[in-house]
């Protein structure tokens, strides 16, 4: 996944004061990988997405979190996650879309996020032209499979939530060519660690407060169970976010490939304004074999 500059962004918790941060030391890393279907597991492949970019409350970034997350979700190497599709569909898409979008998927027997029956190899996620929709690429099959392409406007409500999903032609989909942009790979482990920490911090800074079925749903997608029960434990110990190593949540984030195989680099930003920033710096680091989360340690704060 890549990205370009920031367009705008939302007011809300992200805003919270800095001196409240408290940053956390030790315990785990965290870094997503998605695994195609019938590819070599996604934490031994070369990165695709040297660096991505999200801030809080844009619309680009929240449209590419829902959409990387639910590749992840539909691709998941056990068979589809439908726990975290639905806590995904529940959070993102506004409650009467969600209606529309399950009669239009029982009339015609597909999967009406994605319009397809399978997952994509890759998708870009693009700056709309009215500062409340954005444009999403899905490119399907490859290799000995012709490549097919989809491209879809998604809207959002002023207030936030998806409101309508819809199928667009090549022309209607061109933007400016300075429009921001963000693109993922399945099975890229920098795609995968950047859809878990963008859709995280979203089910964290919910409007109506944090979405706890949501951040639940992607903690036992992303982290292996033994990691999941160390951190349970260290935050019972620290008394703070163990994904985030805080009590609030980042104005903006990068992911980055690590020094080592198996590793992600993941740095957050947080206060900033009349608040002072503190940048938080962490390692998330990946199960060979299924490319899940295994640790999350934090390397330093500025």
């Amino acid at each position: 996944m890549s990205s370009n500059t920031h367009a705008r962004r939302r007011p809300g918790r992200r805003a919270a004061v800095a001196a409240g941060l408290l940053l956390a030391v030790g315990l785990g890393a965290s870094a997503q990988v998605t695994a195609q279907a019938v590819s070599a597991p996604a934490a031994v492949r070369a990165s695709a997405a040297p660096s991505v970019t999200g801030y809080n409350g844009d619309v680009v970034t929240q449209v590419a979190d829902f959409y990387g997350a639910y590749v992840d979700a539909e691709d998941d190497a056990a068979g589809p996650d439908s726990v975290l599709a639905k806590a995904l569909r529940a959070h993102y898409l506004t409650p009467a879309y969600a209606k529309r979008l399950a009669a239009w998927e029982r009339t015609n027997g597909t999967d009406g996020v994605l319009r397809a029956q399978n997952v994509p190899v890759e998708w870009t996620v693009t700056e709309g032209t009215t500062g409340l929709d954005a444009v999403v690429t899905l490119t399907y099959g490859g290799g000995e499979s012709p490549t097919t392409t989809t491209r879809l406007v998604v809207t959002q409500e002023a207030v936030g939530g998806i409101s309508d999903i819809r199928v667009t032609s090549a022309a209607r989909a061109k933007t400016p060519a300075a429009a921001r942009s963000v693109s993922g790979r399945t099975g890229d482990s920098v795609t995968r660690v950047a859809d878990f920490y963008g859709a995280y911090v979203d089910a964290e800074d919910d409007a109506a407060g944090p979405d706890s079925a949501l951040a639940k749903a992607l903690r036992a997608h992303y982290l292996t169970p033994a990691y999941a029960k160390r951190l349970a434990a260290w935050e019972r110990t620290n008394g703070t976010d163990g994904v985030l190593r805080a009590q609030n949540v980042p104005v903006d984030w990068t992911v980055t490939e690590g020094a080592r195989a198996g590793e992600v680099a993941v740095t957050h930003a947080f206060g900033g304004g009349e608040t002072p920033t503190v940048t938080t710096r962490l390692v998330v680091v990946l199960e060979p074999a299924s490319g899940d989360v295994t640790d999350i340690r934090t390397l330093s704060a500025r």
